[in-house]
């Protein structure tokens, strides 16, 4: 069974966006045939907490929506385990409900593509190069689309 376990560092209260990322794992899932139970943390953190990992982790000076670390299993460990830990992602809901305004769409929305987008980086996906953003972007349209077609069913 998949497990995220989710932390809270800011004062919103954003335990309604933990099925949902339930789902978005599962669907992730089952689009790039991963069997094992994969087990990851997702954190909320507020403006100050974002700009300053982004500044240190990243050298970058502004507030990010969604920032991840992966694990890296250089020594093999998760593969004689019955389950694979990811690694983490902060989001900043913040700057998640600024993109959402100004990108004309729902906060449930913006959540699902940051925390698609940190999942599918914990997962070893990058988008620094054009072929490699081309697989990445492609892989998040693919697995919100298949969210959509739940969400409708519901």
């Amino acid at each position: 069974m998949n497990e995220i376990t989710f932390l809270y560092e800011t004062e919103e209260q954003l335990n309604n966006f933990e099925a949902l990322f339930n789902r978005l794992l599962q669907h992730t899932k089952d689009i790039l045939a991963i069997v094992k139970p994969l087990t990851l943390s997702v954190t909320y953190i507020d403006e100050t907490t974002s700009v300053s990992m982004n500044a240190q982790y990243r050298g970058k000076d502004y507030i990010a929506d969604v920032i991840s670390f992966p694990i890296d299993d250089d020594y093999g460990i998760y593969d004689q385990l019955d389950f694979r830990e990811l690694g983490d992602i902060f989001i900043c809901f913040a700057e998640a409900n600024r993109k959402a305004q100004k990108m004309h769409h729902t906060i449930t929305t913006e959540m699902a593509w940051l925390f698609t987008h940190g999942l599918l980086h914990i997962l070893g996906y990058d988008h620094e190069i054009e072929a490699e953003a081309q697989v990445m972007f492609a892989l998040t349209d693919q697995i919100l689309a298949q969210e959509a077609i739940a969400y409708e069913m519901e």
